[in-house]
């Protein structure tokens, strides 16, 4: 009797099991997500510093001399992205709290800061007044800014889908995976911000 009341009340345990493997599989897709990016922009890189050695292997300048670098522009932009990682890190900090307030506020910064970021990047282009196809360098240069603009715009639907799903009370503590995915593929943007100012903008004369 008391082996059978043992076995009986071990048996509702069981289910919780395959919701965490599926939970982990956002995860696990979210690593190969970030894995596929960084290869996906260390060849778009490359590609850009083998152009540039080619050019500048011809005897010719890198960037044309026509080029006018929007330095503060871009560099306020790629800080504000910068500074949407801080508050899409803060949501996943304040769900942790159970601070639902807190959660809807980080989330609609950081929305904020990502279409600023797209405003300053789309301002930049602009002030460049430069065709694709007008030299290797502006080839390259838009081959690796257009892809992560667009990189940073499918983060930004994952944050609206988040704080969609934030404002209808499904994330707690013990249910937070997507927000913590989608922090850290924002992560991801910003870091590879980073990377491309320094690689493209900085070393080509920026502050």
């Amino acid at each position: 009797m008391t082996a059978t009341g043992t076995s009986s009340s071990l048996l509702p345990a069981l289910p919780p099991a395959p919701e965490v493997g599926r939970r982990n599989v956002l995860l696990v897709g979210t690593v190969f997500l970030i894995a596929a990016g960084t290869t996906l922009f260390g060849g778009l890189l490359a590609g850009y510093f083998s152009a540039r050695e080619m050019v500048e292997a011809g005897g010719e300048v890198w960037p044309p001399d026509e080029v006018v670098i929007p330095n503060v522009p871009l560099f306020v932009g790629y800080l504000t992205l910068l500074m949407s990682s801080v508050t899409a890190q803060w949501s996943v900090s304040a769900i942790n709290g159970r601070d639902r307030r807190t959660t809807y506020v980080a989330i609609g910064l950081t929305l904020v800061l990502g279409l600023a970021f797209v405003n300053a990047l789309s301002f930049s282009w602009a002030a460049l007044d430069i065709a694709a196809e007008s030299s290797r360098f502006a080839t390259t240069m838009f081959a690796v800014t257009v892809t992560h603009l667009l990189v940073v715009i499918a983060a930004l639907v994952a944050f609206v889908v988040v704080g969609f799903r934030a404002l209808g009370g499904q994330f707690s503590p013990a249910n937070r995976e997507p927000m913590v995915c989608a922090a850290a593929f924002w992560h991801f943007c910003a870091a590879i911000g980073l990377v491309i100012w320094y690689c493209i903008w900085f070393l080509e004369g920026g502050p």
